[in-house]
């Protein structure tokens, strides 16, 4: 092999084992990792993407062609090498003999394995890329040059989307599927109730916003920066609160988050004199929009346990934690100072109604009634212009008002009877399934 030869060689495997990795790194994007997986992904995203210059789709994508086009280059080198060594006139005799094949074959195949898998998935393993930011500048110009070729395939690749919505209207349904899964499951005797429940709060748990979890602004406590750290510390002895946060002028100001565990550094005769703003940390703010499972994978990769969650006005909605988003899984989690409250669960049966908090989810309610309708999906015929997202939103909104105790609401076939409430919220209510017309003709 001349030296022209194992030097284009050489470029090539480097350019193999780059652009490899590069599609590695994005092929593994949006995929349950280990923490040190994930941590060298957001490395990538966070320090060396910026410096590329293109957009992701548009790196991706130029990472996955020039690859292809580099293991081609280096197939179609082989060959030329196989048929080199080899004269005119033994190939027009004989023909190439089989060991020369064989041996090429092996050549090339081994060579793929390590540059095209095994080194790039070391480097992927090991390091967070941010060397291959040193790289950047040859890698962009080759990127840039086949801007023509990836310009092409992002233009197939949108044809070929116009087919989507039916994929998507498919996706929308796989919660449906993973019902009639769990139907079967019991049926079968494979799972328990239990198990069904928390599957199916798994499954649920995807499509949840922090709205929904979330602990509403009026249920939250918070402290003013100016609160001196002596009141603070009795405060904190009364409410057993390990985090709170921060407000200035009003709840909307919200400065920080002050730590429990912080009082322990402050001397008493430091207490009097300092506030509660000098001992908070940074807070981090969340759209009530967010998805919950991403939020708390984000939370997890930022070891934060609290986050305020605001509105499209940027008005504080309410704080969401860790504890939280768990509980949206598994149900309420107790500890040893959580102080014994009426249950935030559904409280009764199918037939004398269901005692229920003003925050249960509308979207649960036909959970409630489904055991007294096993032959068929429960259709509550809810008003379908309806915007709350919570029972206690939903008999406010119908009746235009705050109801008092005792008042009714009618919702498609559901009675709605307001068991508690106060001057700004309903606080609990019960729920009835109302006759339907062939039950009160029957009776």
């Amino acid at each position: 092999m001349s030296y022209w030869t194992l030097g284009s060689l050489l470029l090539l495997l480097i350019v193999q084992t780059l652009a490899s990795y590069i599609d590695r790194v994005y092929s593994e994007m949006g995929k349950f990792l280990s923490r040190d997986f994930q941590e060298n992904v957001d490395a990538w995203t966070r320090a060396v993407e910026p410096k590329m210059i293109l957009g992701r789709d548009t790196l991706a994508l130029s990472a996955s062609v020039l690859r292809q086009i580099t293991l081609t280059a280096i197939a179609v080198l082989f060959g030329a090498k196989l048929y080199s060594s080899l004269t005119l006139l033994p190939i027009l005799r004989h023909g190439p003999r089989l060991p020369d094949f064989a041996m090429t074959a092996v050549e090339l195949v081994c060579i793929v394995i390590l540059f095209d898998r095994l080194v790039p998935y070391l480097l992927f393993v090991r390091t967070k890329g941010l060397w291959i930011a040193k790289l950047r500048l040859p890698l962009v110009l080759i990127f840039l040059a086949l801007l023509p070729i990836t310009g092409m395939l992002s233009l197939l690749i949108s044809i070929v989307a116009l087919a989507e919505p039916e994929e998507q209207e498919e996706e929308e349904n796989s919660s449906e599927g993973v019902d009639a899964l769990l139907d079967a499951g019991k049926e079968e005797g494979i799972l328990e109730e239990s198990d069904r429940e928390l599957v199916r709060s798994v499954v649920e748990f995807g499509d949840k916003v922090a709205r929904a979890v979330m602990t509403p602004r009026p249920e939250m406590f918070c402290v003013p920066g100016t609160m001196t750290l002596e009141e603070f510390t009795s405060l904190m002895a009364k409410e057993a609160y390990s985090r709170v946060p921060v407000y200035g002028e009003s709840i909307d100001i919200i400065t920080g988050i002050a730590f429990a565990r912080d009082l322990l550094g402050v001397a008493d005769s430091e207490a009097a004199r300092q506030t509660v703003a000098s001992i908070q940390k940074p807070v981090a703010f969340v759209p009530e929009t967010k998805k919950v499972n991403e939020l708390l994978k984000e939370m997890q990769r930022a070891k934060q346990h609290m986050r305020i969650v605001v509105d499209e006005y940027g008005a504080v909605a309410g704080l969401i934690t860790i504890e939280d988003l768990l509980e949206a899984i598994v149900g309420d989690i107790e500890d040893e100072h959580d102080v014994e409250e009426e249950t935030n669960e559904p409280v009764g049966n199918s037939q004398e109604g269901w005692s229920v908090p003003g925050r249960f989810e509308v979207s649960r309610l036909r959970e409630l009634f489904e055991s007294q309708h096993d032959e068929f999906p429960v259709d509550l015929e809810l008003p379908s212009n309806a915007e709350a997202t919570t029972v206690g939103g939903l008999v406010s909104e119908l009746a235009g008002h705050i109801p008092h105790s005792g008042e009714v609401v009618d919702a498609g076939r559901l009675r709605l009877e307001i068991l508690s409430s106060t001057d700004r919220r309903v606080q609990r209510v019960k729920v009835q399934m109302a006759a339907s017309p062939e039950t009160a003709d029957n009776q």
